[in-house]
């Protein structure tokens, strides 16, 4: 049971560890007044450049995986079966909520991604190609982000595999919940269409009919 504790405490402690902020501080930036105000990758690499925001993903994608398998897989084994899930929803919450940052984190796409990458990569590599085909179809980050969450919630129960079905799939149920909710504001502004719209996707329809 202590194993398990401090499975859970350890990943939302690391899900607490927002990269953007400090990235974009050693830049001379503020995610925080800036942009959107969000710490996540999106405003990074609108405000800081493309390699800072990889740099974000990177980080934020790296917390849900290490707190979906390497975290649980050290302090408790004996309970691979149905504990990786908790972990990553621990990690998803401390990113949502950092206890170092005064409770204001970002919207959690990144370690939902990184996330489902360890508890199970098919499924990942679906609901990032979900992420890519919406995004180049749409150019709003917000209908990828939580479209791919609903896609991976509807595999995790229908897809066969040899995860725990139950755990995963509530877990991709409370992941999708999330970043939807996560994401109200965008889609107020998406109704109001002052949403911000990628010009890469733009840019891909241009090239594609060259």
């Amino acid at each position: 049971m202590i194993a398990i504790v401090l499975a859970l405490l350890l990943s939302y402690l690391l899900g607490s560890l927002l990269a953007g902020p400090l990235l974009a501080r050693f830049l001379g930036q503020d995610l925080r007044s800036a942009g959107s105000g969000n710490p996540g990758a999106t405003n990074a690499v609108r405000l800081l450049g493309r390699r800072a925001g990889y740099v974000v993903f990177l980080w934020d994608a790296g917390k849900g995986w290490l707190a979906g398998l390497p975290i649980p897989l050290w302090l408790a084994p004996h309970d691979m079966g149905w504990l990786p899930p908790l972990t990553v929803l621990a990690a998803l919450l401390g990113h949502l909520y950092p206890v170092f940052s005064r409770f204001r984190g970002g919207k959690g796409v990144a370690t939902f991604l990184g996330g489902t990458l360890a508890l199970a990569p098919p499924l990942a590599v679906l609901t990032l190609f979900a992420w890519a085909v919406i995004f180049y179809a749409t150019g709003y980050v917000v209908l990828a982000s939580t479209a791919s969450a609903v896609v991976f919630a509807a595999l995790s129960w229908i897809w066969p595999g040899t995860w725990p079905r139950f755990w995963i799939g509530t877990c991709g149920i409370l992941f999708a919940l999330i970043l939807i909710s996560r994401h109200r504001a965008n889609f107020e502004r998406l109704i109001k269409g002052v949403e911000h719209r990628s010009t890469r996707r733009l840019r891909w329809r241009k090239d594609s009919r060259a």
